[in-house]
């Protein structure tokens, strides 16, 4: 059974931040979101979408 590394990191500021998307050492996703409901349930379906096998 092959096992998937997922990595992401988190930048934040006041207005926005910069979120980073790695699985098994490649990155597969790198963008902004507003520090908003719209944002976080951005990153929450993208996060989703990566951690499905």
């Amino acid at each position: 059974m092959d096992l998937l590394k997922t990595v992401f990191g988190i930048v934040v500021s006041s207005r926005k931040s910069n979120v980073c998307i790695m699985v098994n050492g490649q990155k597969v996703n790198d963008y902004a979101i507003s520090n908003d409901m719209v944002g976080f349930n951005q990153l929450l379906g993208d996060l989703k979408q990566v951690t499905k096998p």
